[in-house]
């Protein structure tokens, strides 16, 4: 089992600065939605350069340029990357 963190409504460094504190207990680093939203990949980017042992998780929920948009979240450093189930076999595929 795996104790994730969910990061959703904190810029980069307050999510780092939490992330500090609890570091030593999870395992998975999610950067939520609105952060991605607020900040871009590069909160992706940071976190991971902040904490290389962490997962992070870079919830994206794809739809669609699926290829594209997990290439890109790849490059910035997530090791997990979300897609909507509702997505099309191909998206899917893409994503693989």
């Amino acid at each position: 089992m795996e104790l994730q963190l969910a990061l959703d409504l904190v810029n980069i460094q307050e999510g780092i600065e939490l992330v500090k504190q609890v570091e030593e207990y999870v395992d998975i680093v999610e950067i939520g939605t609105p952060v991605v939203i607020n900040e871009g990949l590069r909160a992706v980017k940071e976190m991971k350069e902040a904490f290389p042992s962490l997962k992070v998780l870079a919830d994206l929920k794809i739809m669609d340029a699926a290829g594209y948009e997990v290439m890109k979240a790849s490059e910035a450093g997530a090791d997990i990357i979300t897609i909507l189930g509702a997505a099309e076999d191909m998206s899917i595929k893409g994503a693989v």
